[in-house]
């Protein structure tokens, strides 16, 4: 029904502006935290001294190369000003969610009430307000990329005819999202198993295209630098415990003991619904989300639970990870329910209950988004006016409790004129009292 078909895309361009208008409305007024890392790589881009600098290295676990490259050009464009590193990730996350729309379109009978219903809920997951957390914060740019890279990878593994080129092509967005953030690790099994469930194909033509996979998996397993040792990894249940908590926190951060059920609920029917649709190749995709976000919450538990513990899944800015699950869900779930010609009532309560969580977990995410940018903005006003002497307390909290490089750091930003600072102040006409 066309009328369904306008609506859920007015809805999806509704969220989109929302979005946009919330990002440049709060987003993080200066470089904080692990952006102010970009300060001694947008030097040496500077002096034509780039790969001197940590542009190819691991930072905290992630090759941040592809956000690195992003983030020097908005930061060049807009001379530090970090709405341009917003409306970067914004324009990144559009692709995601409109790869997503694509997708359901294919596999969601939209000209019903139920399909309209899922398809909405499909419209929420893929623009979900959550990303506000990433969005606000231009460092996460790495987080968008790896996002893009992980949707157009799965769909490029999908398309009902598959060629070399195509294989070309999810590989390189593989690379994409490999130099943008660890996480996409999870790609590597996630690819592995969508190539193996193409049954147009035979079984040789299928191993031969999983070995780049495989093989890139299998050196990285063994050469990553950043991989924990064995006796660093929590116990099975601790490590459990945080793959669910990751899950359901992309619908319950708000409500986290009850996270770890909804992820358990989720779990049991994805793989039902994935199960029963085991014939259709239009279900692929849904589950190539569903089984990246599995992975990618494993694999930050076993870098994550020994050390921090499994409430350390809640944190705000997986949300974005953790609502990848969800809407390869949602897609499961959608390609079923439309297929089916009577629903249990249990399931259609359950789909509503899902669907309730995500609303509220929303609202909550959004409020979260509007206490950190007036934190931020607050910290910013306040390095400002009291450059030079700026509390080391102040800049303890800047950058993991290393003042001096803090001050160091902010010393750039003030010579660049870059924000909180107005102008530059490099030259014989620079303050006197420029440490």
């Amino acid at each position: 029904m066309p009328t369904f078909r306008s609506a859920s895309r007015a809805a999806f361009v509704l969220l989109a502006a929302a979005l946009l208008l919330l990002t440049l409305r709060w987003q993080i007024p200066m470089m904080l935290w692990d952006h102010l890392d970009l300060v001694p790589i947008y030097a040496a881009w500077n002096d034509g001294a780039l790969a001197d600098s940590i542009f190819l290295h691991i930072h905290g676990g992630h090759v941040h190369t592809a956000a690195y490259a992003v983030l020097l050009v908005t930061t060049c464009l807009s001379q530090g000003h970090p709405w341009l590193d917003g409306a970067a990730s914004w324009l990144l996350l559009l692709g995601y969610a409109a790869i997503a729309m694509r997708l359901a379109r294919d596999s969601v009978d939209v000209s019903t009430r139920r399909g309209f219903a899922l398809t909405l809920l499909i419209v929420l997951l893929a623009l979900f307000p959550g990303h506000l957390a990433n969005l606000q914060w231009g460092w996460q740019v790495a987080v968008f990329l790896c996002l893009f890279g992980t949707i157009a990878t799965i769909r490029c593994l999908t398309r009902p005819q598959l060629s070399a080129s195509g294989l070309l092509a999810a590989a390189a967005a593989t690379l994409l999202a490999l130099a943008s953030f660890a996480t996409a690790l999870a790609l590597v099994p996630t690819a592995v198993l969508l190539i193996s469930l193409r049954k147009d194909w035979s079984l040789r033509k299928r191993c031969a295209a999983s070995l780049p996979w495989l093989a890139g998996g299998i050196a990285i397993a063994w050469l990553y630098p950043a991989a924990p040792a064995v006796n660093d990894v929590a116990t099975p249940l601790s490590l459990l415990l945080y793959v669910l908590n990751f899950l359901g926190g992309g619908i319950a951060r708000f409500a986290t003991p009850l996270a770890p059920w909804l992820a358990f609920a989720g779990l049991i029917s994805g793989v039902a619904a994935a199960w029963s649709l085991r014939l259709r190749r239009d279900s692929l995709p849904w589950l190539g989300l569903f089984v990246f976000a599995i992975v990618a919450a494993g694999l930050t538990a076993f870098g994550r639970a020994a050390p921090f513990g499994a409430d350390h899944a809640f944190v705000t800015r997986y949300v974005s990870f953790s609502s990848t699950f969800w809407l390869g869900w949602a897609g499961l779930v959608g390609c079923a329910l439309t297929a089916a010609t009577r629903v249990p009532a249990a399931a259609r309560i359950f789909v509503w209950t899902i669907a309730l969580f995500a609303v509220v977990n929303a609202l909550h995410m959004v409020k979260k988004a509007g206490g950190v940018a007036t934190r931020t903005e607050s910290m910013a006003r306040t390095i400002r006016d009291s450059y030079p002497q700026v509390d080391r307390s102040l800049l303890a909290e800047i950058y993991f409790d290393q003042p001096d490089v803090a001050l160091e750091r902010l010393r750039r930003l003030y010579e660049w004129g870059f924000p909180p600072f107005d102008e530059p102040r490099t030259g014989p006409d620079r303050p006197p009292n420029r440490p």
